[in-house]
């Protein structure tokens, strides 16, 4: 047991932000979370805008409300009611859920108009579509457990749309991450016009696979199978590299970075999901290659990018939305990306469902990176979602071999979350060091549901989010 005393400290938050951080602006008060909320004042921040960019565009949903980046505290409402009886909080989740689900889905398709291109204005009571307005999650797996126990049909709905609007060629695979809410057909194949990211296939094959284990329909299971090879056919024959993506000549199609582990993340769940073996076996040659290839031994650390067709390391950035010479635990920014956490989190299930001493080693050398990055951004403190992804590694870890190592180094991870993020004067918890204020894309629903499993030792049912 950890005398950190995590619960207390989240009830008080919740119990607060219950009471200040609700929609109560525009002609329509709604149960509704806000996005952003002022931790000491409450309500709305008085500017719209963190100091520090998190995120690009209009992502943080400025005067808004966010469900897609809300997921993982809905999940701890839920885990606490379990944990603590407070059915306050999961009442309020699902208030919350029942007000989305009521203004926030797409009546020509039922996908939810939610994630990096569309956010809910409290103040205007409209979806906000941004940057043409496409439907596009990623980098979160969605807890679709959750929507489903609010509406089943609604959320079966949502998730079929998703393989016939992100799915450009349903016979290869080939995706892209955007897809269209304006329309019921399936949109046209033009393949140069497409953005097929690891990471958004990733998390479309994991809700495809989802949608079959919950329909009892194979059909979703074979789209995501097509979907993942699809992927995995792109890699370079030499290496086994595979692209980040693989049809604008920049950057990251030259280049593969940790986001290839977030992949296999995804595909392992995908395969837990149904049964399909072929999932992991693309998951852990994909992550092996990876592996084989990304440790830098003097450094003690992963590095940031490889160049696909020889596996040397790429350290220069032409952009600010790519990683630097070795993976950074701590980057605020979203996206670069860079997922060495939950490329972590692949290396201990590839390790438990294989047996393969590769991805012990692999689990082992996260770790040592982990360590070597303490304090997290050279004292300044870290985002919550940042701390919450190591401490949940760190804890998986301390139940294998691993054992003590990781157990020290979650404690020191978690003491350091409480010293930069919790607020005694509010009795809130800052998303972020140096503003007082929660952002809903700064992930604090992924730090509280780490230390509560911290402080309780018991695990949380996640609802189909993962880390």
């Amino acid at each position: 047991m950890c005398p950190d005393h995590h619960l207390s400290r989240i009830c008080r938050h919740f119990d607060r932000f219950l009471e200040v951080g609700l929609d109560v602006y525009g002609p329509v008060c709604t149960p509704m979370w806000l996005a952003s909320v002022d931790i000491l004042r409450g309500g709305l921040p008085e500017s719209p805008d963190p100091r520090e960019p998190r995120v690009y565009r209009l992502i943080h949903a400025p005067r808004g409300s966010t469900l897609y980046w809300d997921l993982p505290l809905l999940v701890c409402a839920h885990h606490l009611a379990g944990l603590d009886g407070r059915s306050v909080y999961r009442a309020a989740a699902d208030a919350y859920v029942a007000a989305f689900l009521e203004r926030c889905v797409s009546p020509a398709n039922g996908l939810f108009l939610w994630g990096n291109h569309i956010y809910y204005d409290v103040t205007t009571d409209e979806n906000v579509q941004f940057s043409g307005g496409p439907h596009e999650i990623r980098p979160l797996p969605p807890a679709w457990d959750l929507l489903r126990e609010a509406d089943p049909a609604r959320t079966e709905r949502a998730v079929a749309a998703i393989g016939t609007q992100h799915v450009h060629n349903p016979a290869t695979g080939e995706f892209c991450r955007h897809g269209t809410v304006e329309s019921p057909h399936p949109p046209p194949v033009r393949r140069e016009g497409i953005h097929p990211f690891l990471e958004a296939g990733g998390v479309i094959v994991e809700s495809l696979g989802w949608l079959s284990r919950a329909s009892g329909d194979r059909a979703p299971a074979e789209l995501a199978r097509r979907v993942a090879e699809y992927s995995f056919a792109q890699r370079d024959p030499g290496t086994g590299l595979l692209r980040n993506q693989p049809v604008k000549r920049r950057w990251d199609y030259h280049a593969v970075t940790t986001e290839v582990g977030f992949w296999s993340g995804c595909l392992v769940r995908a395969y837990r999901h149904t049964g399909e073996t072929v999932f992991l076996d693309l998951a852990a040659r994909a992550a092996r290659a990876y592996l084989e290839f990304g440790w830098d031994e003097a450094a003690g650390q992963f590095r940031g990018m490889l160049d696909v067709a020889s596996g040397t390391p790429v350290a220069e950035r032409s952009t600010p939305y790519q990683p630097g010479p070795h993976a950074d635990v701590w980057e605020p920014l979203f996206p670069t990306h860079d997922y060495p956490m939950p490329f972590a989190e692949a290396c201990l299930d590839l390790w438990e469902l294989t047996g393969d001493e590769v991805f012990a080693i692999g689990a082992r050398r996260w770790l040592e990176h982990l360590r070597r990055s303490l304090p997290a951004r050279q004292g300044r403190g870290a985002y919550a979602e940042h701390y919450g992804r190591c401490l949940h590694f760190l804890l998986r870890a301390a139940k294998t071999e691993l054992g003590q190592d990781a157990a020290s180094l979650a404690d020191r991870i978690a003491r350091e979350a409480l010293d930069h993020l919790w607020c005694e004067e509010a009795g809130m918890f800052r998303s972020h060091p140096g503003e007082d204020r929660a952002d809903a894309v700064d992930g604090l629903g992924i730090l509280f549901l780490a230390l509560l499993e911290h402080e309780t030792g018991i695990s949380p049912d996640l609802k189909g989010f993962a880390f």
